[in-house]
């Protein structure tokens, strides 16, 4: 067995025991993010520019297909995307410098965002978020022959995003990795 073949059995193995406590929750984690880093700017209660507010109550209003958050797909962002661009640039978030994210609090906002970027709880993405193709749990087969089942919530470059309904934790795992029958269905989910 090579060396990135008992890598992946490693990590299927982990993707059915993970629980969901491994999840980024939105209230304890990425709210606080939120007002210490974006509300002089982006709030109901300070000022809101850029039509951006990002209050408990008109957040859901930034996720989904299109808009700021794209469940799932963090690189595909607009609001994590800024936050990791250069200080020079100009849509850079926060502006001028001025009360950067962290490098743990843009790992913990890209992990809430791979993992769905819910508002209830960890790892579970919001209904209307929800890929039109995701219709429940699907068997995955990786390369070895080993299967589990998971809900597919898109794909990130070249890996699938799959989520553990008992667990509501989101996973990325490499298509390569995939028997070709499961990248297949990945890739007919997406159309």
């Amino acid at each position: 067995m090579s060396h990135s073949t008992m890598k992946f059995s490693l990590l299927f193995a982990l993707v059915l025991t993970t629980t969901a406590a491994s999840a980024v929750d939105y209230k304890t984690q990425i709210a606080p993010i939120f007002r210490n880093k974006c509300y002089a700017c982006h709030s109901t209660t300070k000022k809101v520019k850029g039509k951006l507010a990002l209050d408990d109550d008109k957040l859901p209003e930034q996720i989904g297909a299109g808009k700021n958050i794209i469940p799932g797909e963090a690189m595909k962002s607009t609001m994590f995307v800024n936050c990791t661009l250069p200080d020079d640039d100009a849509d850079v978030m926060p502006p001028e410098g001025k009360n950067k994210l962290t490098a743990a609090e843009l790992d913990l906002f890209k992990a809430w965002i791979t993992e769905g970027a819910s508002l209830t709880g960890g790892g579970a993405a919001p209904a209307t978020a929800m890929p039109a193709a995701a219709g429940g749990a699907l068997k995955w087969t990786n390369t070895e022959g080993k299967t589990i089942e998971a809900e597919f919530m898109g794909l990130e470059g070249d890996s699938v995003l799959l989520k553990i309904p008992s667990t509501g934790t989101t996973h990325i795992l490499p298509l390569s990795k995939l028997s070709a029958e499961s990248q297949a269905q990945a890739k007919a989910a997406v159309k």
